[in-house]
């Protein structure tokens, strides 16, 4: 059995390396699901009108372990929860998607990118697991708000070309943590707008176009208004765990609504599934188990 799953891995990279897969998974930093696909369009029209209808979505995913930016960011890249500080002082203990991938397809490190508006998020590159680690990093990109990371994003698309990439907004937890309702909406506002911008890009780039599954999620949420409100967020509060999912691109049908509960933990394994390469330490499960059965339409909300 392990050598038939070995034959299938090897037929699945070689695959992989006639018909170009990439995955991109942008994270708007602590957006509340109440401002997002809980609000339809008013705050993100161009995710909800131009993005959603061309993909799948899922309204009841959860950020289950700590709702902070470094553990809530490393969910998503390992599959796997984790008690780690929230200063960027620890790196995750189990592998990343990055590290995963580089290892099982040897793909060089130009190849995976981590950029990101938050100097503590390089611990994304790479974990502190004694197979995987710094051998296996990912390249890192750091920058200070939405548009600057988003700028970066572009470089590196023509540039390295990479096949795997996580891309943190900051602006809308910086905003939201200012206490500034409309600061908050207009971050929002902000990045909806670059990433509506960044799905155009990748689809008038002859190496992404069609070949590329695109991710859109959040960290954490915020604090709901039960629970002291947007300014902050920690707990395990609704708002603080409720957050959005979008996939759109190879392996997700379009106008899909699944109601099933999923977590962070699901993306990495998901991510593994699309590029050929397992994730043994997540605990997860792929994503696109859903969309085979899913019948619910966009206009049966």
């Amino acid at each position: 059995m392990k050598t038939l799953r070995s034959l299938v891995l090897l037929l699945c990279i070689f695959s992989l390396s006639l018909f170009s897969q990439n995955v991109i998974i942008v994270v708007i930093d602590g957006a509340r699901y109440s401002e997002t696909f809980g609000a339809d369009s008013l705050y993100i029209s161009h995710i909800w009108n131009q993005l959603r209808p061309l993909g799948t979505i899922w309204t009841s995913f959860y950020n289950d372990g700590q709702t902070k930016t470094d553990p809530g960011h490393s969910a998503i890249a390992s599959g796997a929860w984790q008690q780690i500080d929230n200063k960027g002082l620890d790196r995750p203990e189990q592998p990343t998607v990055f590290e995963y991938f580089r290892k099982y397809t040897m793909a060089p490190e130009k190849a995976t990118a981590v950029v990101v508006g938050k100097q503590k998020l390089d611990i994304l590159t790479y974990s502190n697991h004694p197979d995987y680690g710094k051998k296996y990093k990912a390249s890192s990109f750091i920058s200070s708000t939405d548009t600057s990371v988003m700028n970066d994003v572009k470089r590196v698309l023509s540039f390295n070309r990479p096949r795997i990439m996580m891309v943190n907004l900051p602006s809308v937890d910086a905003a939201g943590h200012s206490g500034n309702w409309t600061e908050y909406i207009t971050a929002l506002h902000n990045a909806d707008s670059l990433i509506w911008n960044l799905w155009q890009t990748l689809q008038s780039n002859s190496v992404y176009r069609n070949t590329t599954t695109l991710f859109v999620t959040n960290d954490h949420g915020r604090h709901d208004d039960t629970h002291d409100g947007f300014k902050n967020h920690g707990d395990g509060c609704e708002g603080c765990r409720h957050i959005l999912c979008l996939a759109i691109g190879r392996g997700f049908p379009a106008n899909q609504i699944i109601k099933q509960r999923r977590t962070q933990c699901d993306i990495a394994p998901t991510v593994g599934e699309l590029l050929c390469f397992p994730t043994p330490f997540s605990i997860g499960t792929s994503l696109l188990r859903d969309v085979g059965s899913a019948k619910i339409k966009i206009q049966n909300k």
